[in-house]
């Protein structure tokens, strides 16, 4: 078989949106469409190729663009590409993405989720390529559809792909005035901004997700009250997850960055621990869906758990603690494994509750919080 060019884009694109939908995305016939009739590379003309090290971490390998062969049906597949790379403040010399091209299976699972239809009007947080903005001005048109990012080295290339193609979204946003919000990052809490650009009823989906854990995270949505001021909904299990929100366009979100010790340093700190027994073994945050419920009631605890153990770490590494099966090593401020033992104490009091029976709480503060329902009956989506 000969190697694919770039004239033969619509044959790729139909391709991909009907493998999407083998694989049971896109059941609506306008969105395959839209898929199918969108060029994808003029979004990616280039991206990340990515290798995975030998402790696992991903690092990027290099750039594929259209003279390498595997460049365009990578493109036309249903494959994440990292498109932005950026430094880590305070680290010289070190990069890691800041953008990407979605897969497009979880692309077509966000606006299938939100209900998308002709009359509305959609607010997209995170520009990226421009790709998504295509789909939706193909879906909407273009008088329905805004999207802005923070970083505007992506921005100018995205309006300028998208006008190429005809499409010309908003990129400037207006208060009270969209339907469905959708954020293609990652969030800690939803900020309060978000509540002011949808309607009462509006609906937002995004991925509430820990900076510091990417394993900490799921997909929230939540509606708008009447008066603007807050907004309910519920978690659902992530279908994908994304990159943090960046605080600023120069340097890459990547979480709290605890402080290095000097060898003297650590062993004053292990001097200085105190021990003491618990009935709450470190095992239980290798629970997925408490390690998440642990986050959202103490987001400045940072944990790491695994082989039956635990490390913790407080704000600024002023709290320290090591936990085994049934003794837990603590030292600075606080015993950091108290919160734990009070969160697994509401756990287990709400029987173990799954995603779908969480209530989350977004208020005009900007700060998410969760209700775990004793009854464990499945929140409003």
């Amino acid at each position: 078989m000969s190697q694919p060019t770039i004239e033969d884009w619509p044959s790729l694109a139909e391709a991909m949106a009907r493998e999407l939908r083998r694989a049971g995305n896109l059941r609506d016939d306008a969105l395959l469409r839209a898929f199918a009739s969108i060029p994808r590379h003029v979004f990616v003309p280039r991206y990340y190729r990515t290798e995975t090290d030998a402790e696992g971490w991903e690092a990027p390998s290099g750039i594929v663009d259209e003279s390498q062969p595997d460049w365009l049906p990578t493109v036309y597949s249903n494959s994440v590409l990292v498109t932005q790379l950026k430094p880590i403040e305070g680290q010289p010399g070190s990069e890691t993405y800041t953008s990407s091209s979605s897969m497009p299976a979880l692309m077509a699972d966000m606006i299938e989720e939100l209900g998308i239809r002709p009359g509305m009007k959609v607010l997209e947080i995170g520009t990226g390529t421009g790709y998504n903005a295509a789909i939706l001005c193909h879906l909407l048109g273009d008088d329905a559809v805004t999207t802005i990012d923070i970083d505007q080295e992506l921005v100018a290339p995205a309006r300028e792909r998208l006008a190429g193609l005809g499409y010309h979204p908003s990129f400037d946003p207006q208060p009270g005035s969209y339907d469905r919000i959708l954020a293609t990052h990652a969030v800690a809490d939803i900020p309060a901004e978000w509540l002011r650009w949808g309607r009462p009823g509006s609906v937002i989906l995004t991925d509430l997700r820990s900076p510091s854990n990417s394993t900490l995270g799921a997909w929230v949505k939540v509606a708008i009250s009447e008066d603007g001021e807050s907004a309910t909904g519920a978690l659902m299990p992530a279908r994908g997850y994304f990159m943090s929100a960046r605080l600023t366009p120069e340097f890459a979100q990547v979480g709290d960055v605890l402080p290095e010790f000097t060898e003297e340093e650590h062993q004053q700190r292990a001097e200085s621990m105190e021990a003491r027994p618990t009935s709450v073994p470190a095992s239980v945050l290798e629970t997925g869906e408490f390690g998440l419920y642990l986050w959202r009631q103490s987001p400045e605890i940072q944990w790491w758990a695994g082989d039956g153990t635990a490390s913790l770490n407080g704000p600024g590494a002023e709290s320290w603690a090591y936990v085994t099966d049934d003794m837990v090593h603590h030292g600075g401020r606080v015993d950091l494994w108290v919160p734990v033992e009070q969160a697994y104490a509401s756990w287990v009091e709400a029987g173990w509750p799954g995603l779908s029976t969480w209530l989350i709480n977004v208020a005009s503060s900007g700060r998410t919080t969760v209700e775990l329902r004793p009854d464990n009956r499945p929140a409003d989506r």
